[in-house]
């Protein structure tokens, strides 16, 4: 039986902070066939007063009382949802809510208190990779050494922000940066886990490649509308974050889904069999060349 690849739709910040887009973006994300919608939580009380993103990341907090009701309507409408906290305040309001899964992002790989947490409050863990090196992501799988449901995301943590973004301006990740190899790395050294791979390339052709070389989860970005957020901040208009850069709209995401289901079907199962047509084939094949005739 083949494997089936578990696709998470990113929301993020490409929300902008209104409930009724993240309600619709919910929807499209299950119109497009994926299995998962994530959201990042934020904590303020946890953000440099000097952030140069200080005012939009406050746009983007989601409460509790926020937070419970996105899962509702993921319920309602058949689609499965996860959060990154990122302060152990968050995390307890997820697990408050009866939240099961949970994201471990990059930044957080060595924020022991929170992964200490984590680990003993959840039961699904996804953790991304970016920035790691190699001891670290060991470290942390090994905290969660007697947890069964553990995929590890490979991951290449170059946003459009900070230093960054002011060195190379508004980009997604170069293609040839995304490092694919990489998933092979992380599957020989953990050959117990899940391993995926976090896109965050510009377009959908990176995230189904990562499946042909074997991501058993892949997690993309996605906004309703990309070019008015980069338009405004070309023109110096309304701030409204740098992840729809590296988003796609509701189009590719269901080209993606789709592109994804078919590369699983070409991949077919692991198990050495052939096919109809060779054994039909086979006698015929074998047999029209007979060698010495004498």
């Amino acid at each position: 039986m083949k494997k089936r690849t578990e696709i998470v739709a990113e929301i993020g910040e490409c929300f902008n902070g209104k409930m009724n887009t993240a309600y619709e973006m919910i929807e499209e994300a299950k119109k497009a066939g994926c299995d998962v919608v994530k959201f990042q939580l934020l904590d303020m009380s946890e953000v440099a007063i000097n952030d140069p993103e200080y005012d939009w990341f406050a746009s983007l907090e989601l409460d509790k009382r926020k937070i419970d009701q996105l899962v509702d309507y993921s319920s309602r409408i058949g689609i499965d949802i996860l959060f990154t906290p990122v302060s152990v305040k968050t995390a307890e309001w997820m697990y408050e809510l009866g939240i099961k899964n949970v994201k471990i992002a990059s930044s957080f790989v060595n924020k022991i208190e929170l992964l200490e947490y984590i680990r003993d409050h959840f039961e699904k863990f996804y953790v991304s990779t970016g920035m790691a090196d190699i001891d670290e992501i060991v470290r942390v799988d090994s905290m969660l050494s007697d947890k069964d449901d553990v995929t590890i995301l490979h991951c290449v943590s170059e946003y459009p922000t900070g230093p960054l973004l002011q060195q190379r301006g508004l980009k997604a990740l170069n293609e040839e940066d995304a490092h694919l190899a990489m998933i092979t790395i992380l599957k020989n050294l953990f050959p117990y886990r899940r391993i995926g791979y976090s896109d965050h390339t510009d377009g959908v052709f990176v995230p189904i490649l990562a499946v042909g070389m074997g991501a058993e989860v892949i997690e993309k970005h996605f906004t309703l509308d990309k070019r008015t957020p980069i338009e405004q901040y070309e023109n110096q208009g309304t701030y409204m974050g740098t992840d729809h850069v590296l988003s796609v709209e509701p189009s590719d995401l269901k080209r993606m889904v789709r592109d994804i289901r078919r590369v699983e079907t070409v991949k077919g199962d692991y198990n050495w069999k052939r096919s109809e047509g060779e054994m039909i084939l086979k006698d015929f094949l074998r047999g029209r060349y007979k060698g010495d005739r004498n």
